[in-house]
């Protein structure tokens, strides 16, 4: 009685057994197919990010490389500014160097030719001092009727369109009272070339020494011993320079 119950139990436990390891097998299947499944898809994402993360990176090094390359461009650009910033100062101050230097000149010329005729001048009014401490009265009224009758002289020589003026009066400088002969000649001559009549006005300048001094309404016609001088100083001064040369 005893064995049948034995081998009841054991039949009864090996198939609990064979039941036990056939659901194993299959939960064990589902769980690895399962599994399986699983990391192809971790594979299949785990592919995508590569591809995303390449993607990025092709990204990120195409961005640098446009940011290297405008960089650059800024950088010729304003090397380029620069260039013609320094190249326009360099200019500039090309420009105002030259102009100060004109300028300097243009005022060393002015000051030179200043000096010069400060110096005729000064020329001119001792040799007019020379001339009237020598001459005696009677020699500058000589003097004075010769330069007086050679301005007259001249004006009969001279392009009467030159002197023409629209003018009813004219101012007569002289340093001696002129004659009435000289008077009447320069009333002629002056008419002549005005085309009307024109009132003379006397006016006595013992500085002029000796000669004869006319306004025409601002236009002056100047015949006096100084303005001679004005003319002859500088000559001689040339003359006496250009024998230097020569001994030199």
């Amino acid at each position: 009685m005893l064995v049948p119950i034995i081998i009841i139990q054991i039949i009864t436990f090996v198939l609990i057994i064979i039941f036990l390891r056939l659901l194993f097998h299959k939960h064990l299947s589902f769980a690895l197919n399962r599994l399986q499944g699983l990391q192809t898809h971790n594979l299949e994402k785990e592919a995508q990010l590569n591809k995303e993360l390449e993607r990025a990176k092709r990204e990120r090094q195409e961005e640098a490389e446009k940011g290297r390359f405008e960089a650059r461009k800024l950088k010729e650009a304003a090397k380029q500014e620069a260039d013609r910033v320094k190249e326009e100062a360099l200019i500039e101050a090309q420009e105002t160097s030259r102009r100060i230097q004109q300028e300097a000149q243009a005022e060393c010329e002015r000051i030179k030719k200043a000096t010069i005729a400060e110096v005729q001048e000064s020329s001119v009014t001792l040799a007019a001092k020379v001339i009237k401490e020598i001459f005696s009265e009677e020699n500058c009224k000589e003097l004075q009727r010769e330069l007086v009758d050679e301005l007259i002289n001249e004006l009969r020589k001279v392009d009467k369109e030159k002197i023409k003026v629209e003018v009813k009066k004219a101012e007569v400088v002289s340093s001696y009272p002129l004659s009435d002969k000289q008077k009447h000649a320069l009333s002629e001559i002056l008419k002549e070339a005005i085309g009307h009549s024109i009132e003379l006005t006397e006016r006595l300048d013992p500085a002029i020494i000796s000669g004869l001094v006319i306004n025409l309404g601002g236009r002056i016609l100047d015949g006096s011993l100084q303005n001679k001088l004005r003319k002859v100083i500088p000559l001689l001064k040339k003359e006496q320079e250009a024998k230097g040369d020569v001994s030199h």
